[in-house]
């Protein structure tokens, strides 16, 4: 299964992976018409009804229907999810993926990254993001991202101290170079270094 990215909106800003993929899989979803409008260009979407509502029953509900669909058409072939944005930052794609691993854990899943909501915002704004910003979407803090995280291992003591008990350092990460480090943290990295922190829930 792929979750794939179709970015901001504009059908340019679509990386090259995401239309070679949504042209290779055998079945697409998406969670609404913006989406599908972007995906048909290289498929046939299906859409999945995914209801703006605050009922958490009925949402587990929902999220669980749809991932016996998506889980359905993984096991018999190629399947694809696209979400507007990035399938891995505050997307519709994150919660089936949770219902998914949790029901089908024999389905393998990865992801295409796309241009989401924070450079979108930088280029629209005219706003570079040149120093450290928040965002949220107004829960609780989960995750710390640190770039630039060329001493890890001291950056990881630090985050202990404020809670953050996991940790994933990545290094020249979508590269032929990439390596991705778990839990326990070196003491120096290069400067392509990004360190995720969270707190297990």
């Amino acid at each position: 299964m792929i979750g794939i990215s179709l970015g901001p909106g504009d059908p340019g800003l679509m990386t090259f992976k995401a239309a070679s993929a949504l042209k290779s899989c055998t079945k697409v979803f998406v969670p609404g018409e913006m989406a599908a409008e972007l995906a048909r260009t290289y498929c046939l979407p299906q859409i999945l009804q995914f209801p703006m509502i605050e009922d958490k029953e009925e949402l587990e509900r929902i999220w669980r229907q749809n991932a016996e669909t998506v889980a359905a058409a993984a096991a018999a072939g190629c399947a694809g999810f696209a979400c507007m944005g990035d399938v891995n930052t505050f997307s519709t794609f994150s919660h089936l993926e949770r219902v998914i691993r949790q029901h089908h854990p024999q389905i393998e899943i990865e992801t295409i990254p796309g241009v989401g909501v924070v450079p979108s915002l930088a280029s629209r704004f005219a706003a570079p993001l040149e120093g450290s910003f928040e965002v949220s979407d107004g829960s609780p803090l989960q995750m710390v991202i640190r770039i630039k995280a060329t001493r890890p291992k001291k950056l990881a003591e630090e985050l202990r101290t404020r809670g953050f008990d996991e940790f994933v350092l990545g290094t020249m990460l979508c590269t032929p170079q990439e390596k991705i480090i778990r839990d326990e943290m070196p003491e120096r990295s290069d400067y392509f270094s990004v360190l995720l922190a969270r707190r297990r829930r």
